[in-house]
């Protein structure tokens, strides 16, 4: 038996022979040489640089995939990203695309009592032309938002809370509910100067009694005012987070109202009119808080009253109504007068003191002003 090992060859139906694959035969002396120098070289580990060059790519491949989530997660996934997005909204006076950024909307803003005002369009606008120098600066545990408003520079945190992943690798921020707030505007006296309005960045908000509720995003700035015509007042206020225990509370904004020009005016007209009209020709002026008396015989054409001057009176406004204010009164009679027994021609100067009753209210647009004289 030879010690070559048996092949069994698929069956030939071809027209070459088949090679006798024998030890002994020779017929073919180079076919079993080329056999086996193919066989070595099935040993020497084919493609073993591929797998290396592969497994290479795969580490590169994982490297970039996590730089590049590592990018996306700080470009578009970060609280700065959020914050970024939050103030262009803000920005843009789109006051729904900002509340879809929060993780809830306090309750306050459904109850009624605070006015929305200022959570979306023109007034948001406003708000947000007022704000200066904008800059959004990430820390530790969210975003901080610093800018200027008017002539003063501010510095406040954006509250963020972080929600979880998106796809398990990219972080999700949320603005917390304590970016939306609220405060109150106080007007002191404002159902006495007949003032049922205020204006808050140009849009009208009704008052309950003296104050009213408005909620806010935080930043916000309100530009608040009176639009009358007896009574103006304004003030700016800037909305930031509360810290601590002030986050319990609502700040409250105390508008001090003052009289116009205009007011101060109508109340000189009223004085001058009673003044005019208590310039008669007698000692006792008919419905007037002044007279005098003499015995002497009087010549009713030199008879003279003088009072004081109406710009001398000043008008003021507080929690409290119209005030009047005046140095002491005190009018002033002259008349020439014949002496009764020595028939000497005299000529009489009487100082008479009195004092005013003035109220002032405002009805409807209208602004009236009562005087009555009084005898001190």
């Amino acid at each position: 038996m030879s010690d070559a090992p048996q092949h069994s060859s698929p069956r030939h139906t071809g027209h070459d022979a088949v090679p006798n694959l024998s030890a002994g035969h020779d017929e073919h002396p180079d076919f079993l040489h080329e056999r086996s120098a193919a066989g070595e070289s099935g040993t020497s580990r084919p493609g073993y640089g591929a797998v290396i060059g592969w497994a290479l790519g795969l580490v590169v491949a994982a490297v970039a995939t996590v730089v590049a989530v590592w990018q996306v997660n700080e470009q578009l996934y970060s609280p700065e990203a959020t914050a970024e997005t939050y103030w262009e909204a803000l920005r843009a006076g789109e006051g729904s695309q900002a509340l879809g950024l929060f993780e809830s909307v306090p309750d306050f803003t459904q109850d009624g009592e605070v006015d929305n005002l200022l959570l979306s369009g023109a007034p948001l606008g406003r708000s947000a032309e007022l704000i200066e120098s904008a800059e959004i600066t990430e820390t530790s545990g969210g975003a901080e938002f610093s800018f200027t408003a008017g002539e003063d520079s501010y510095t406040t945190e954006l509250p963020l809370t972080h929600t979880g992943t998106s796809w398990g690798f990219f972080d999700d921020w949320e603005i917390a509910a304590s970016g939306l707030t609220w405060f109150e505007v106080d007007v002191p006296g404002a159902p006495e100067g007949g003032i049922g309005q205020v204006q808050v960045n140009g849009e009208p908000v009704n008052l309950d009694d003296e104050t009213a509720q408005l909620s806010a995003y935080v930043p916000t700035v309100a530009e608040i005012s009176i639009d009358s015509q007896w009574l103006t007042g304004s003030t700016t206020h800037v909305v930031t987070a509360a810290d601590g225990d002030e986050a319990a509370s609502a700040e409250r904004v105390t508008m001090d109202l003052e009289a116009s020009e205009e007011a101060a005016q109508r109340l000189e007209e009223e004085l001058s009119a009673y003044f005019n009209d208590c310039d008669q020709q007698v000692l006792m002026p008919a419905g007037c808080p002044v007279g005098t008396t003499t015995p002497h015989r009087v010549d009713p054409d030199t008879i003279s009253w003088s009072f004081p001057e109406a710009e001398d009176f000043s008008l003021t406004f507080d929690a409290d109504g119209w005030q009047v204010t005046h140095q002491e009164l005190v009018a002033e009679a002259s008349f020439d007068a014949i002496h009764h027994h020595t028939g000497e021609q005299l000529n009489e100067i009487e100082q008479v003191p009195f004092d005013l009753d003035i109220q002032i209210g405002a009805s409807g647009e209208d602004l009236v002003v009562s005087i009555n004289g009084t005898t001190p």
